[in-house]
């Protein structure tokens, strides 16, 4: 099932309509800004998130966020049908919006996990899990993964994050709880979807993965969050949970031949200005640096199969922090009517006179007074052929004005017929004086 676009609800739900819930169909109850999370009645695999009623919820923001996938490209959409669990609806009790509806993670990211005395547990299984060290995961009864399956999990994390960053999208809490995993595979699913905000969003706190460079009177930016997507993939392919700069050094002995994005990461880590972080983007293109040899992150991977690269920049090469390449590019992108191109001009419209006209039809005249036929045109003239001598590459001239216009017509001037009458009227004069 796809996240978002398989959606069988209206944007607008009433709450009377997708009431109901027992013990059975609760998935979590009091957590966080919710008061419980069912599933929806008659809807299987699908959840109501129903807030507190202190809860703060911009409707108008919620429902941009709903809309947003409609309006991105297909690899975008694609990724978010995947791996996000993107809100579909604002469930509405008369004019108060009292909870969202999104898609349920399939049961490929559930796992029995073993409990002491041999008992084990059905659960979804967190992020959290992989963040561990491999005897810890093998004791609870999950399968282990190489270090290039936990790599390509993280990858698509960092394809998520790397989505948001591209629409302006401030998540601000990624940290091992808010996104599940499939034991065995690299697939992912991000959830809590519905706090996310264009732009900035307010601060919150979140144990251990606190922005050294923000505090709480400055909002979240994704700059915060290309710091703790950097240190979220640190620690998870790494196993050192509480690590921050050793996860990072670790990382260059499990992980040799991926330099430009241990870089990058302590880049982010590191950083002592929130604008001096890589962005998402680029972190991306480095995870893929081994595809350009034939080997890519999670070439192991179990049951996945290839996916698209959402990644932009060439193998292993770190993009400058402007706009990298590719059909999706981050940052704000002014708007260009036809693809930036420059406007085509119509035929109609004359062109500035340091332009040599072509000898193409001349467009409707709209202006200018009415001539009389067959009169001469000065103005749009077509050109005619070059003169002997002259290269047919060489641009029509104008007249040359050193020499007197020369006659195209028979016929004497009205000045020369007025000139011989007076000539003729003195000689007849002075012949009959004589």
């Amino acid at each position: 099932m796809r996240t978002w676009s398989d959606s069988p609800f209206p944007r607008l739900v009433r709450s009377g309509d997708v009431e109901g819930y027992d013990a059975a169909t609760v998935v979590a109850r009091d957590n966080g800004e919710s008061s419980v999370i069912h599933e929806a009645p008659g809807h299987p695999g699908w959840l109501v998130k129903r807030y507190k009623p202190a809860a703060r919820i911009g409707h108008i923001a919620l429902d941009d966020l709903i809309e947003l996938p409609g309006q991105m490209s297909a690899g975008d959409l694609a990724l978010v049908d995947r791996s996000i669990a993107w809100p579909v609806s604002r469930v509405v009790d008369g004019y108060r919006t009292v909870g969202t509806l999104m898609a349920r993670a399939d049961d490929a990211f559930t796992g029995d996990v073993a409990l002491l005395q041999g008992r084990t547990r059905r659960q979804t299984i967190e992020v959290d899990l992989l963040a561990n060290a491999d005897r810890d995961i093998e004791r609870l009864g999950l399968p282990v993964p190489t270090p290039a399956l936990r790599l390509a999990a993280m990858r698509e994390i960092v394809a998520v994050a790397a989505l948001f960053e591209r629409h302006g999208l401030v998540y601000g809490d990624w940290s091992f709880a808010n996104a599940f995993w499939a034991p065995g595979t690299d697939r992912v699913l991000v959830i809590d979807m519905d706090t996310v905000r264009m732009g900035r969003r307010d601060h919150l706190e979140t144990h251990n993965w606190d922005d050294p460079l923000a505090d709480e009177s400055r909002p979240l930016t994704t700059h915060t969050d290309r710091y703790k997507v950097a240190l979220l993939v640190a620690r998870t392919t790494t196993g050192l949970r509480q690590e921050r700069g050793k996860a990072v050094e670790r990382m260059a002995a499990l992980y040799p031949r991926y330099p430009d994005l241990i870089a990058l990461l302590a880049a982010c880590v590191d950083a002592t200005e929130p604008e001096a972080r890589p962005r998402l983007e680029e972190i991306l293109s480095a995870m893929d640096g081994p595809a350009a040899t034939g080997s890519r992150i999670g070439g192991g991977r179990t049951g996945t199969g290839a996916r698209p690269r959402s990644g932009t920049a060439s193998a292993g090469g770190r993009q400058n922090h402007g706009v990298p390449s590719g059909a999706n590019v981050t940052g704000t992108v002014p708007w260009r009517p036809n693809g930036g191109q420059a406007p085509k001009v119509p035929s109609s419209v004359p062109r500035p006179p340091s332009t040599p006209r072509r000898s193409t039809p001349a467009g409707p005249r709209t202006a200018g007074p009415a001539r009389a036929p067959h009169a001469p045109r000065t103005s749009q003239r077509t050109p005619s052929a070059p003169a002997s001598g002259a290269s047919a590459g060489t641009p029509p001239t104008g007249p040359d004005r050193s020499r007197p216009p020369e006659r195209t017509g028979s016929g004497c001037s009205p000045v020369w017929i007025v000139t011989v009458l007076l000539l003729i009227a003195f000689i007849a004069v002075i012949a009959l004086r004589s």
